[in-house]
């Protein structure tokens, strides 16, 4: 590029390019490993519905959670839990829920402003370091006076224009996975908030033919049994 390999571009950026660099590789490893976080603890949304719906209709909540133990992500977990605290009260199942629930979102959003954080540092620092980079060129013109040629001034700007060049290079890929994973993050959200409705609707309609039998029938209320 411009006559030049990537190497001696950066040591022709000056000092300021040691930061950019520790920005570069903390902003990749935040990209690969939430996208691995996040993208592992996925499901197949509507499959995973479909398969609950017709086991919690047909009572076999035993069936439901035997799978649902099988399954990660923070989707499935919401649906073990409402069915763990299924014969709970419904305000404490609800709590439990959205405890839960909220402790998973943090868990996937952990470290994800931190790529935010970078995609703004990164600009700044590449501009920090071309304005000290245009500084000394114009405080040497002030040393020099008249003896300062016009291609000495050319290369001193272009070279501390690299500055921002590598700012920028970094700032656009953590802005856009920032976003990406941001968007990953609040439709899991969604659609946990969406899979504990579907069981309360669920649930409120079936019938549990899993539940152990006592084998006698229970004495009407007042009367003792017979």
């Amino acid at each position: 590029m411009w006559g030049h390999s990537l190497t001696e571009l950066f040591f022709k950026g000056g000092v300021v390019m040691w930061p950019l660099l520790f920005c570069s590789i903390l902003g990749l490893a935040l990209i690969l490993e939430r996208s691995a976080v996040i993208i592992w603890g996925g499901v197949r949304f509507h499959r995973l519905v479909d398969r609950l719906k017709a086991l919690v209709k047909a009572g076999k909540i035993g069936q439901a959670r035997t799978d649902l133990a099988r399954m990660r992500g923070p989707v499935a977990r919401t649906a073990a839990v409402y069915l763990e605290h299924l014969d709970s009260p419904p305000e404490l199942r609800e709590e439990v829920v959205a405890r839960e629930a909220s402790q998973m979102v943090a868990g996937l959003e952990r470290r994800l402003n931190w790529l935010g954080l970078l995609a703004q540092v990164a600009p700044l620092l590449g501009l920090l370091g071309t304005v000290l980079g245009l500084m000394n060129a114009f405080y040497q013109i002030d040393l020099k006076g008249s003896q300062v040629q016009a291609t000495d001034l050319a290369v001193g700007i272009w070279q501390k224009l690299l500055n921002t060049a590598f700012g920028m290079a970094i700032a656009i890929p953590c802005l856009m996975a920032y976003f990406w994973l941001s968007g990953r993050v609040n439709l899991t959200a969604l659609q946990m908030e969406w899979m504990a409705s579907y069981l309360k609707e669920w649930t409120g309609k079936a019938a549990r033919t899993d539940a152990p039998e006592n084998g006698a029938a229970k004495a009407p209320a007042g009367k003792g049994a017979e």
